[in-house]
């Protein structure tokens, strides 16, 4: 049986399949898919954009499924666990700034790795800062002492300084549209933050950043995870930081 319930959310929404499937990235193919047949649905980590989009929540598009799978205590924010940074899908930081439309907020102690993961990325940066984007960065103190002793930790060649410098380095050509400042009271907890999704590191010491664990969150809940950490643990590590340039 046809799933009219996602068909009536379309219409409603003013959004033709194509449409949808460009704004959470799939094939026009799948949703036509979704739409013909009741019993599919997205995988797990689309459910939210697809409702999102839709203006719906997940169990009313997909209520035999959804009710039996979607989490609905403190965990349901959670949509992804990752040993290593090396372990979650290159895409979902791709995904996550490409899609933000409010803001970028990195508050992450070198962000060295944003660069390789996500190609084109300060052009990126900034054409959605030309949209109105707010981009933020709140960056480690390669100077600092905590920094110097987290080297000695790692000991490895690309000292955690040289990370520093290197996003630093990249941030620079775009000082006129994008926000940065340093603090060292972000060391071990990095955050990610675009719009309603981020995804949350928690340092392994001795070990560099691709070993840390990562977790995929998105908001569902007031005063959950999300709200705790990608929300007021990086607005008052932005305003304890200091200003990279004036």
């Amino acid at each position: 049986m046809a799933n009219d319930v996602l068909r009536r959310a379309l219409s409603d929404a003013r959004l033709t399949e194509r449409q949808l499937a460009q704004r959470v990235g799939v094939d026009p193919a799948t949703v036509s898919r979704w739409v013909a047949d009741e019993h599919r649905m997205p995988q797990a980590r689309l459910w939210w954009r697809v409702a999102e989009q839709l203006g719906c929540e997940e169990v009313e598009l997909w209520p035999r499924a959804a009710r039996a799978a979607v989490k609905m205590g403190w965990d349901r924010e959670v949509q992804a666990v990752y040993p290593t940074r090396a372990a979650m899908p290159r895409d979902v930081r791709q995904r996550m700034v490409a899609g933000a439309g409010r803001e970028v907020m990195a508050a992450l102690y070198t962000a060295y790795s944003l660069w390789s993961d996500i190609p084109g990325l300060s052009d990126l940066l900034r054409a959605k800062a030309g949209a109105g984007c707010r981009v933020r960065f709140v960056l480690g103190d390669p100077d600092a002492e905590l920094t110097h002793l987290t080297e000695q930790a790692e000991s490895t060649p690309l000292t955690v300084g040289a990370r520093i410098g290197h996003a630093l380095h990249e941030l620079e050509p775009l000082r006129d549209v994008v926000e940065v400042r340093q603090s060292v009271l972000g060391w071990g907890k990095s955050v990610l933050r675009c719009d309603g999704e981020a995804v949350l590191a928690f340092a392994v010491l001795g070990q560099m950043g691709a070993q840390s664990p990562h977790l995929h969150l998105v908001r569902r809940l007031s005063g959950g995870l999300f709200d705790q950490m990608a929300v007021a643990h990086t607005e008052a590590l932005w305003e304890a930081a200091r200003p990279v340039w004036p």
